[in-house]
């Protein structure tokens, strides 16, 4: 489909608003999910070292050398460990490498310290015992430091306790305070996973900002087909409205022109050109006051004055207005219904033309010898309006585009007679103002019916 005029950059610019939009909630719900799958891995892991430490504490309580200092009783409690001062070997086989075998050695690093926080016994490559490593205080509760290699290690401290049996028989055992218990747990798994997480979400949302622009595209392409559908509507309005106003501008032109040439004595040739001129005039004062009086009625703010308004009053009046004019065109012109007052509300004016347009339309396009009948009732509280002759119909094709405006179904006949193409047009955009709805049901050769519905007030 082509996309005339300035709306090709305007279905742009708003498919880029949708998918900036679209793109911030995506980057919002994805940076989301990725902190909600990070903290909840953290927790686990926070859990993890909670749990192992609780049962590396409980383990060794009854097991604690008197005192806090590296000694050959603390080595018997814990022969996978090292002792401060003493070699650290690397143990032969992976089970002896802790007393307590629920530490896996690959991910995990135990340290014992005294109350004072000196350091008497860790594991084999835990960060004590790296030069310069960042090892936290050991009244830190939680902290995150740096092993051998810059490997990062999340590190869980707790106090020691020792039970202590009383020598006199009878009395409770106490629980001393013994030092500090700290163990870590590597963080390698956990920002391996953290980073494949990260691709993973970014991945996800730049495949999702590929659908929305694709998507935002196509919705915006739905959005702007209101306004192109308006957009070729006015492109139209203006080449038709030129077209009917080059018609008399050009007859005037060409009556001056003539004119300009005769004898000034020659006065019925110079009637019969005023007269041209005055028939020419008078339709494009016509074709300007419809011309305005569309406007006004797309105009929303420019409603008339609302007011309950009698269908069968104005009925009445048109027939008699129009009996003239059905008359002369050897037409029968008759009202059916007018019995009941039936009332609308509304802009009595409007209602008038409502009428007078579709009466005038069917007297126009219905040969001598025919009848016009305006028909009024109600249904369902609404206002029922027909209007039907046995004029000469509308194709079904041309029934979709009757109440486009300078369109004629007949435009040689139309224009004989002096119609400006305005009429149906008008019509249709009174019924709109009105709230209601108007249809045709026509065959061509058997006349056509307009029918009009408009809410009943009260």
């Amino acid at each position: 489909m082509a996309w005339p005029g300035p709306i090709p950059s305007s279905r742009l610019r708003l498919a880029s608003v949708y998918l900036a939009v679209i793109g911030v909630i995506l980057y919002g719900a994805g940076y989301g999910l990725f902190g909600l799958l990070m903290r909840a891995n953290w927790t686990a892991v926070q859990r993890e070292v909670e749990t192992l430490a609780g049962t590396l504490h409980d383990s060794l309580k009854p097991l604690l050398p008197p005192e806090a200092r590296p000694s050959p009783q603390l080595a018997r409690v814990l022969p996978g460990l090292c002792l401060v001062g003493e070699p650290c070997p690397s143990p032969p086989s992976l089970l002896p490498r802790h007393a307590v075998s629920i530490t896996d050695p690959e991910r995990f690093y135990v340290r014992l310290l005294d109350r004072r926080g000196v350091l008497i016994a860790h594991s084999p490559g835990s960060p004590g015992d790296a030069p310069r490593a960042k090892v936290a205080r050991p009244d830190t509760v939680w902290s995150v430091v740096t092993g051998q290699g810059g490997e990062r290690f999340l590190q869980y401290a707790i106090h020691l306790h020792r039970s202590h049996t009383p020598a006199h028989q009878g009395a409770k055992p106490t629980e001393l305070d013994w030092g500090y218990l700290q163990i870590g747990r590597s963080l390698r798994g956990l920002e391996t996973e953290r980073e494949r997480l990260w691709w993973a979400t970014q991945t996800i949302v730049v495949l999702a900002l590929l659908v929305a622009a694709l998507a935002s595209w196509w919705l915006s392409g739905l959005a702007m087909r209101p306004l192109l559908a308006a957009y070729r509507q006015q492109e139209q309005f203006t080449a038709d409205a030129a077209h009917e106003l080059r018609a008399p501008v050009a007859n005037l032109l060409a009556v001056v022109e003539a004119h300009s040439t005769q004898a000034p004595a020659d006065q019925p040739a110079t009637r019969e050109m005023l007269g041209v001129v005055h028939r020419q005039g008078q339709r494009l004062n016509r074709l300007i006051s419809d011309l305005l009086l569309l406007a006004r009625l797309d105009a929303p703010e420019a409603a008339g004055p609302s007011e309950p308004c009698s269908l069968v009053q104005i009925a009445r009046d048109l027939i008699e207005e129009t009996g003239e004019a059905a008359a002369a065109a050897g037409l029968d012109q008759q009202l059916v219904g007018g019995e009941q007052d039936i009332t609308v509300q509304g802009t009595e004016s409007d209602l008038y033309r409502l009428v007078s347009n579709l009466l005038l339309n069917a007297i126009q396009y219905t040969p001598s010898g025919g009848e016009v009948v305006l028909s009024l009732r109600r249904e369902r509280g609404q206002a029922v309006l027909e209007v039907q002759d046995s004029g000469i119909g509308i194709n079904p094709v041309d029934q979709q585009r009757v109440f486009d405006r300078f369109f004629r179904s007949d435009p040689g006949r139309s224009r004989r007679q002096g119609g400006t193409g305005l009429g149906l047009s008008i019509v249709a955009a009174i019924v709109r103002r009105h709230r209601g709805e108007i249809f045709v049901a026509s065959k061509p050769g058997s006349g056509s019916v307009f029918t009009v519905r408009l809410p009943m007030s009260g």
